[in-house]
């Protein structure tokens, strides 16, 4: 099957990957050992190993630049939080730390139910598969590496990370990058994932269709979501096993 099939309707999907393409096996103390044992292989012994496992760097990263709350400089926050503890980390040592406390997420995740089979209809269709996540130790190189461990390397084309690119989902300049790295306009283009606020509010306020897989609830208020924000999917699934029938319907008409 070729790009004629898809006839030039949709050139591009993009994917939030945690809770959407990939979901987690709940092995946190597998994971918290992976990364302790890296960490004392590369640093040696430091008594707030833990401690930083433990921080909450997100809040402080969201609260950075009070101007442009989705704006992130992890390794600036990260640099902050080790001078407060005389670390004596700099430089290049501040971002292979940043990478080594990145889990690998072969360790403690696994491909979603259907997401395999749903990115390879779509790849053989001719769509470009961009994936872009909002992450806060890992980079576009580690996710790369990430999903090629997990067996989807040969169906995605690019990935960007709120890490690398300096913004987080919903900031408009992720999106932009994403459709780049895909050769697409974003009337060409579709969005998938399952938070309403990072996913679906910043796809649609890109000019992109916008599919919210929606998981039971409860669900945590999304992360920076101003109160009683309202959005509305394009398309809603309970299951990635529904996303070729919404697929299939809009491939049939004009994007945007």
């Amino acid at each position: 099957m070729g790009p004629s099939r898809n006839r030039a309707l949709i050139r591009a999907a993009l994917f939030d990957v945690g809770d959407t393409i990939v979901r987690v096996r709940g092995d946190a103390v597998a994971q918290r050992r992976a990364v302790l044992t890296r960490l004392a292989a590369r640093f040696g012994p430091r008594d707030w190993y833990e401690e930083l496992l433990e921080a909450d760097l997100l809040t402080e990263l969201l609260g950075d630049d009070p101007g442009e709350p989705m704006r992130q400089r992890t390794l600036v926050i990260l640099e902050r939080w080790l001078g407060s503890r005389a670390a004596g980390l700099a430089g290049a040592e501040i971002d292979e730390l940043r990478r080594m406390v990145a889990v690998p997420r072969a360790i403690g995740t696994e491909v979603a139910p259907y997401a395999q089979k749903s990115l390879a209809r779509l790849h053989d269709d001719g769509v470009r598969i961009v994936l872009v996540s909002n992450t806060l130790w890992t980079g576009d190189d580690e996710l790369r590496a990430d999903i090629a461990d997990l067996g989807l390397g040969w169906i995605v084309d690019g990935v960007v990370t709120s890490h690398s690119i300096g913004f987080r989902k919903p900031h408009r300049a992720i999106f932009d990058r994403a459709l780049a790295l895909a050769g697409a306009s974003p009337h060409e283009s579709f969005m998938v994932g399952d938070e309403p606020y990072q996913d679906i509010f910043g796809a649609q306020r890109a000019g992109m269709r916008a599919v919210w897989l929606r998981h039971p609830p409860p669900r945590p208020h999304p992360v920076g979501a101003p109160e009683g924000l309202d959005v509305h999917a394009d398309a809603e699934i309970r299951s990635l096993a529904e996303l070729l029938e919404v697929y299939e319907r809009w491939r049939e008409t004009r994007l945007g």
